[in-house]
């Protein structure tokens, strides 16, 4: 014979709520960020498109953002990646994947409109990527470590493309 035992059930239903519940503050992604961005650009000297598309991923402390550069000559894909990015209570961490092959752990904050990750390791590279909402779009700068310091090789300022 089972005996239930109502208070202890209510204590184990409770408990299952709040864990499955999903953190308030967890649910803080950059929800601004979401959708399709676009812009002319520079790709390593060639004239190009670049275009972000940023979503709400798996869980709603993450955000996905799908990255591509296409030559304006010929529409060939010259890069593309996707960064993977779990951000709970301002602080980032992540993954970032790419046509290169590569895959490189990021971490970083959110705060004030602006998500700042650094990616990589010594082993390969070590990168800053800096995105910021501003009044008229979206700013990504990407910046590379060198013996010299931080250098800037993509600065690009998106405007919104989502499809109508």
């Amino acid at each position: 014979m089972i005996i239930i035992h109502p208070i202890r059930t209510i204590i184990w239903l409770s408990l299952i709520a709040l864990l499955s519940a999903p953190n308030a503050a967890a649910e803080l992604v950059p929800s601004d960020f979401n959708g399709e961005w676009q812009s002319a650009c520079d790709a390593w000297g060639v004239p190009a498109t670049c275009t972000a598309r940023w979503q709400v991923g798996k869980h709603p402390s993450h955000l996905v953002q799908d990255y591509r550069i296409v030559s304006n000559s010929d529409g060939a894909e010259i890069f593309a990646g996707q960064g993977l990015y779990r951000i709970v209570d301002g602080l980032v961490e992540g993954y970032w994947a790419d046509s290169r092959g590569q895959i490189l752990s990021l971490s970083g904050r959110f705060e004030n409109g602006e998500l700042k990750v650094i990616w990589g390791d010594a082993s390969v590279e070590i990168g800053q990527s800096v995105y910021t909402k501003t009044e008229t779009g979206l700013r990504a700068t990407d910046a590379l470590l060198t013996d010299e310091g931080w250098r800037v090789f993509m600065d690009v300022d998106y405007a919104r493309h989502d499809a109508e």
